[in-house]
């Protein structure tokens, strides 16, 4: 029997903000990357650019593909609200200069070291944007079956599953349904944006990363358990080791649970949530699931805003494993275009993608160990202290060196 998900949501509910003008004076422009100089949570210059006279005169916040011709647009008043006083200056949002995940220097640590295997990462969520032109080259192909021939070529079950599969519409299409379905697209340009082609950086962007889109969502972000769980089983089966799920329900699924405890060589990265009625609640006094299944596998993630403080919304406490940026996170939406959003959903694949540096690179750490080695490496933030089980922000750098280290046999300090 399916159960309707009862809101088990992509629990970012997504908060949509603006991105216009590519490069203005006094922003920084990064090789052929021009808007990784709005990625504050990959590399924190103290601000990045918004649009304030356009938040404040209609409450219509924009963004644009890259020819910046065709438009789309969303409504947030509560967001506008949020973003009115304080935290808007001279188009800028005023940020706090190096907070970020100490991304820099963990890529290039990253890039050299050679990769030993590959890995694919299941985004378990929304319609993907395939031919997004910053993800086409990350995108994984099921090479056992033939394309749109109505034939189930590799006997998994599955008819023409050539990228993934859509189990909320039985069907092998994984494209949003609607240019409004964004949210699946967002997540697969955090891990993976290709680098060096005039957009974003994904944290990820590797030739041994593939992201493989699993749809259980529809355009209103509403799904059935029993599609996550069958999602679960279709990444299993066709090679993936890690699951993003940025969504979750507040009813917990036997099935759900059954499923990920018995994988422990997967790895499950899931949002936190957020909240209700825009306040954010500790998960010991209120349930989201997956969120609160406490195993090795799991690694539960929170938002941090880029002022160095939990975001309002974003749910806390002893369940929650570490912070990521969640707040005006900049990534790829469907037809070529690019949004800030806000959520915990943002936060996960920050954190999937850095399960996934460490797979292709140290082969000789046990999935069992990732959360461990990524708690450690956290950079500890005063604000987050009692917040989550690591009272920090995740640290692409120390992690990796943790990592190796881990990986050559040598024993270090652990806290947890």
């Amino acid at each position: 029997m399916a159960y309707k998900l009862l809101r088990f949501k992509a629990i970012s509910r997504i908060l949509l903000i603006i991105f216009v003008v590519l490069s203005l004076s006094g922003f920084i422009e990064y090789e052929s990357d021009n808007l990784y100089s709005y990625q504050w949570g990959l590399k924190n210059i103290g601000n990045f650019l918004v649009d304030k006279e356009l938040l404040r005169s209609n409450y219509t916040p924009t963004y644009f593909n890259k020819s910046t011709n065709d438009m789309m647009f969303y409504n947030d008043k509560n967001m506008i609200s949020y973003l009115s006083s304080t935290f808007l200056a001279n188009n800028s949002m005023i940020a706090k200069s190096g907070f970020d995940i100490n991304w820099a220097d963990g890529y290039e640590y990253f890039k050299n070291i050679p990769a030993t295997r590959d890995v694919i990462v299941a985004i378990i969520d929304t319609g993907i944007d395939i031919n997004h032109y910053e993800l086409t080259d990350s995108i994984w192909h099921n090479d056992d079956e033939i394309p749109l021939n109505g034939i189930d070529d590799d006997n998994n079950g599955y008819v023409d599953d050539i990228t993934g599969y859509n189990f909320y519409g039985k069907n092998p299409v994984v494209l949003p349904e609607v240019n409004s379905e964004v949210h699946g697209t967002h997540a697969a340009g955090i891990i993976a944006a290709k680098h060096d082609n005039s957009g974003i950086r994904g944290i990820a962007y590797d030739e041994h990363v593939k992201i493989m889109p699993l749809k259980v969502l529809d355009s209103n972000e509403n799904g059935f358990m029993s599609s996550v769980t069958e999602a679960i089983n279709y990444a299993k089966n066709n090679g993936a080791t890690i699951c993003n799920i940025s969504l979750g329900t507040y009813t917990y699924d036997r099935n759900i649970d059954n499923i990920i405890k018995e994988n422990p060589d997967m790895l499950f990265v899931v949002s936190a949530g957020n909240g209700l009625d825009f306040v954010g609640y500790s998960l010991d006094d209120r349930d989201v699931y997956p969120a609160k299944l406490d195993y090795n596998n799991v690694i539960t993630v929170s938002n941090v805003s880029f002022n160095g403080d939990r975001y309002e919304r974003a749910n806390y406490g002893s369940y929650v494993d570490v912070f990521a940026p969640g707040t005006y996170i900049l990534s790829t939406t469907p037809n070529d275009t690019f949004a800030y959003l806000t959520g915990t959903s943002m936060a996960a694949p920050y954190v999937s993608a850095l399960c996934a540096m460490i797979y292709t690179r140290f082969d000789k750490v046990p999935t069992s160990e990732y959360k461990r080695i990524i708690m450690n490496g956290v950079t500890p933030i005063e604000s987050l202290n009692g917040l989550c089980k690591s009272s920090g922000i995740i640290n692409v750098y120390e992690t990796l060196k943790l990592a190796n280290t881990f990986a050559g046999g040598n024993k270090w300090k652990t806290t947890f």
